[in-house]
């Protein structure tokens, strides 16, 4: 009888990073990762001065406060994308907008009714903490455990996932 071949297990972040691409949310907890560490990433005067709004297939947009650092920042592209390359960055582009000083605060639940909401079970919570365990990196942890908490608390038609 020929034997099967062994299967290797993968890492717990390869199959969480294939998860997050699936459900279509791995750019939403890379920028919000992004957004926590850009005072780490970038000192002040520049980190005062921006901030990470968007990202699309590994381009980050990022706000700037005014027409003068938007001049400056352009001179300091290629450093900027090498700080980034950590978080899959490949290119940046800059734009004039809001720069938001408290990245740290969590973000209210985009004004949806209280009662689209329901409170988290300890079922819940033990399939989150499971589901995060593996990773290493505290801040993705905390990032991937905020993005399934949320997801958990949304109803859909009468019935929670």
């Amino acid at each position: 009888m020929p034997k099967k071949p062994k299967r290797s297990l993968l890492p717990v972040d390869v199959l969480l990073n294939s998860l997050f691409k699936d459900l279509g949310i791995a750019e939403r907890i890379r920028i919000e990762a992004i957004k926590r560490q850009w005072r780490d990433i970038f000192a002040e005067p520049l980190s005062m001065h921006t901030a990470p709004s968007g990202l699309k297939e590994g381009k980050l947009i990022i706000a700037v406060d005014s027409p003068a650092w938007l001049q400056h920042l352009k001179f300091l592209q290629k450093e900027m994308i090498a700080k980034l390359k950590p978080f899959g960055i490949k290119a940046v582009q800059f734009r004039i907008g809001s720069v938001r000083s408290d990245y740290s605060r969590r973000i209210p639940e985009r004004m949806a009714p209280p009662e689209a909401f329901r409170e988290l079970t300890g079922d819940d919570l033990d399939r989150i903490n499971k589901a995060v365990a593996g990773i290493d990196d505290v801040e993705l942890k905390e990032a991937v455990r905020l993005a399934m908490e949320k997801s958990s608390r949304r109803k859909l038609g009468g019935n929670c996932f």
